[in-house]
């Protein structure tokens, strides 16, 4: 199956894509979220600083928001499922004022 990945903001920048440019991963069907994000390492490798992104633990650092089909919020857990996967969308949280 095709999951479309998007990436905004500094997230973005650190991968040298425009913000919100879909990428298309191709998974296994009945993927896991851990699945999604071994597609993200293959295709990225190191570009995530450490602070981003948990080398040993092969996931995202709680810092990175991740949001499935209709905005839902996905758990950092790498077995959480997936069914029928369009997209997700990875965010970093602004504070402003």
């Amino acid at each position: 199956m095709i999951c479309t990945v998007r990436f905004y903001g500094v997230l973005a920048m650190v991968l040298s894509i425009s913000s919100g440019d879909p990428v298309p991963l191709e998974l296994p069907e009945d993927s896991r979220y851990g699945e999604v994000l071994d597609a993200i390492f293959e295709k990225f490798g190191g570009r995530f600083p450490p602070s981003m992104w948990n080398a040993e633990k092969r996931l995202f650092h709680s810092s990175v928001l991740a949001f499935g089909d209709e905005g839902r919020f996905l758990p950092q857990s790498r077995s959480t499922p997936i069914p029928d996967c369009r997209e997700i969308r990875f965010h970093l949280p602004l504070s402003g004022g």
